[in-house]
């Protein structure tokens, strides 16, 4: 049946995701001297010619565009991690992991990164939305322990989300209700997640 064989190459998607995720974090922190270009193509190949497919099933449709979005945020993430390797630097210690203060142009500590042209440019459909912030911030903080040689292996967003609720509503209890932001910065030596209150417009 088409609903079966869907079934079959979106599991066999989600794991060759997996896989090319697992490589690149080998590559950008040190165990794999070169990047996981061919792997990467063929997972886009499969991003491909399932997209081209018109007789998806809606739950096999809805699963597909999960695993894509998924992958448009991987590939920002894998991108801007080796341009800072490439420039000498740790991957995920600078830049996102630097506190930016006073500086009332730059973007906020959860804001989405900017949408690339390079997925449109090798011919794949850009994201419909935005990276989730939340999404986001769960990536940033497991590739800053990471980076030093912590063992992440027991992580999971759903965990790290469910935390991340509970963090806020005592920081509301404390500031009032008021809308607070997350960011991974490194103190003593350790990776943490620190919050402050968001910015109100026209401040």
């Amino acid at each position: 049946m088409i609903t079966e064989s869907f079934d079959r190459e979106l599991r066999v998607l989600e794991e060759a995701l997996r896989r090319l995720n697992a490589e690149y974090d080998g590559f950008l922190y040190g165990t794999i001297a070169k990047p996981p270009i061919s792997t990467r193509r063929h997972v886009e190949e499969m991003v491909r010619r399932l997209n081209a497919s018109e007789d998806m099933a809606a739950a096999d449709r809805y699963r597909f565009a999960t695993l894509q979005g998924r992958f448009f945020s991987l590939t920002e993430r894998w991108d801007r991690l080796q341009g800072e390797k490439e420039a000498g630097r740790r991957p995920g210690l600078y830049g996102h992991f630097r506190e930016t203060a006073g500086s009332p142009s730059a973007a906020g500590p959860n804001a989405a990164a900017p949408a690339s042209v390079q997925q449109e440019r090798r011919g794949l459909p850009l994201p419909d939305t935005a990276v989730d912030p939340d999404r986001e911030l769960f990536d940033r903080y497991v590739a800053a322990k990471k980076s030093r040689g912590e063992d992440v292996s027991g992580y999971r967003l759903e965990g790290f989300l469910e935390g991340l609720e509970r963090e806020r509503r005592k920081v509301r209890e404390r500031l009032g209700n008021e809308d607070v932001l997350f960011d991974v910065t490194e103190r003593d030596g350790r990776v943490r997640l620190v919050a402050r209150k968001k910015p109100r417009s026209g401040e």
